[in-house]
């Protein structure tokens, strides 16, 4: 091996700078506060007790000096560095104290997220043996590099010795402070990017999200309201950051895990009484993947309801948390990318699809009674009968021609690809036509198609649709939660083949609310003309969806076209030509509510 090295020249990198800077638009806003908080957390693992404390905060004595100016800072008591030691491991792009590996610490966290947010630099100070050292990060601006400042007090050296009059209360003999200088040396690093939520708790919003649970005998705190006085304790104070885990536990009403191929999902059901608004915490209706006690790909809001409602929380998913920790062994690799924000396993993003249809099929009992509690609740009228017994009439509309293979089918297809058939029998099924000139058409650019084998399989005509399992919500009846499908008609499932109708939606109201005030002269109209509604536009939102999955396997839409048919975008669309539906409703109303012949109707 000693031969190979001496005759290999080492791979350089030309220009670190936009490697830095390109690494770093690949991280979230907020990813350094993960990456320096790891790492205080791997220096207090490092110490002989294993216990000790991370805090976020103001340099306070920054403060102080510059007369009111606030900057960022993170300590930990954890082992400490010397001054060669931070030249070595800060200075190094792809350099750690610890052991680097593709499942653990990668070296470039901290200064990817970190370095180009603060140009001005960062300022690490460490204690190591009660003796403390100092470096300064930042971004030269005349050579345009990265890199440890030099001290005019030690000119000779990127380091420097500190006074501990610059020390934390948090750190004894051996301990860590980090300050994010920012844009200058004015700059408000208290102040989160911009779009941060909570932005007098946005580093305990961001770490309770961040992490699921810190390690056993670690404290880790986080500095709210530095704005007010700082004899103001009830407002200016530094509070305990727990993990999602910890107050997941705390809320719910009942908990448990899945076993699923590959994975374990967790879930809790969270307390209908609990304040999700506190901020301190994010609340029910979120799903995200479990590694090594942190968050990852977390998705809340309207993205985390529908993810939730794969997972078969149809009602109630503001009161479900899920979240899958995948499993790693000899076959599966499992490592985060390089920017911390999504999980990969065996370099490939996460089987989430799988993973809900396996949920779904083992839905816990707890899961499945709050479905029927709430589901209870939304009094919906079942249209299934009289819509089907009318989309029997127009059957053969909805099924675009698909063939199974016969000996002695009636038609000749080309297997990967089907379509209508010509008139008569024994024709051939091809994607290709000819055009009046009797040359092949759609096909100019695509050289390989000439050696494309012509059909030769019999088989005869099938028929597999199926009609979507149909669920009414609205906010009324307590089985639809804002922002779940606001302003939209509905969300179509395909894994699962259930439709979510958002009654709250303005086209159906406003329907609902024309026909009551023309019936307004009978009493009690309005629940038959709700009724009337919702079944003429389930029936157009059912046809819709059944007549895109009826375009599946023609071998001209693939599924990622076809879901944009049944997005909740176009499902929408569906029900806002209503002149059609309106006439329909006229009618049916005439025979339950009687004709408006005659009627004296305001």
């Amino acid at each position: 091996m000693s031969n190979v090295a001496r005759d290999t020249l080492p791979m350089s990198v030309a220009n670190m700078t936009f490697l830095v800077n390109k690494l770093g638009e690949d991280c979230a806003p907020l990813q350094f506060i993960r990456e320096l908080t790891q790492n205080a957390l791997d220096g207090i693992a490092q110490t002989h007790a294993g216990q000790g404390e991370v805090v976020w905060d103001v340099d306070w004595h920054y403060f102080d000096l510059s007369e009111g100016v606030y900057k960022l800072s993170c300590v930990d008591n954890g082992a400490g560095m010397t001054g060669p030691e931070m030249v070595k491991y800060i200075n190094e792009l792809s350099s750690s104290i610890h052991e680097q590996s593709s499942t653990g610490n990668f070296g470039v966290g901290a200064k990817i997220a970190a370095a180009p947010r603060n140009p001005a630099g960062l300022v690490y100070m460490s204690w190591k043996n009660g003796v403390g050292h100092m470096v300064h990060l930042w971004f030269d601006p005349v050579e345009k590099v990265y890199g440890l400042k030099r001290w005019p007090q030690n000119n000779s050296e990127f380091w420097c010795k500190v006074s501990d009059d610059l020390k934390p209360a948090q750190i004894g003999s051996h301990g860590t402070q980090v300050v994010l200088l920012g844009l200058s040396d004015s700059d408000n690093t208290m102040s989160p990017p911009p779009g941060t939520p909570m932005k007098s708790r946005w580093m305990l919003r961001y770490l309770n999200t961040r992490y699921f649970k810190f390690p056993e005998g670690v404290t880790v705190k986080a500095r709210e309201g530095w704005e007010h006085p700082k004899t103001n304790t009830k407002h200016n104070f530094l509070r305990n950051v727990e993990g999602q885990g910890g107050w997941l536990d705390k809320v719910c009403s009942a908990r448990g895990v899945v076993e699923l191929t590959g994975a374990k999902a967790h879930w809790w059901i969270v307390k209908e009484e609990i304040d999700m608004d506190s901020g301190h915490n994010a609340g029910g209706g979120h799903v995200a993947a479990l590694f090594q006690n942190e968050l990852y790909e977390l998705v809340s809001g309207r993205t985390g309801i529908a993810r939730l409602q794969g997972f078969g929380v149809i009602f109630g998913p503001n009161r479900v948390v899920i979240y899958v920790e995948p499993e790693a062994d000899s076959t599966q690799v499992l490592s985060a990318n390089t920017a911390r924000t999504q999980l990969l396993l065996n370099g490939e993003a996460l089987d989430w699809a799988g993973w809900a249809a396996e949920f779904r099929s083992k839905l816990p009992d707890e899961i499945e009674e709050l479905q029927d509690e709430i589901g209870s609740k939304s009094g919906n009228h079942d249209h299934k009968q009289a819509i089907r017994e009318r989309l029997k009439q127009i059957r053969d509309l909805l099924r675009f021609s698909r063939f199974r293979p016969a000996k002695d089918g009636s038609t000749i297809v080309d297997p990967n690809l089907s379509g209508q058939s010509p008139e008569g029998t024994g024709n051939s099924i091809t994607g290709g036509g000819r055009n009046d000139s009797g040359k092949k058409g759609g096909m100019a650019g695509d050289i390989y198609a000439l050696f494309a084998e012509a059909g030769t399989t019999a088989a005869n005509p099938i028929d597999s649709l199926s009609d979507p399992k149909v669920h009414w919500m609205s906010v009324e009846s307590g089985t639809r939660v804002p922002p779940n499908l606001d302003d939209r008609a509905a969300r179509f499932m395909l894994q699962s083949n259930e439709l979510l109708i958002n009654g709250d939606f303005r086209v159906f109201t406003d329907m609902v609310d024309r026909w009551t005030h023309t019936y307004s002269h009978v009493a009690g109209a309005r629940a038959t003309v709700k009724s009337v509604v919702e079944e003429w536009f389930e029936q157009q939102l059912v046809e819709t969806v059944m007549s895109a999955q009826g375009l599946r396997r023609t071998g001209k839409w693939s599924l990622s076209e076809l879901e944009k048919l049944w997005s909740e975008e176009a499902l929408t669309a569906a029900v806002l030509p209503r002149w059609h539906i309106d006439q329909s409703i006229k009618r049916t109303l005439g025979v339950k509510l009687g004709s408006l012949k005659g009627a004296a109707v305001g």
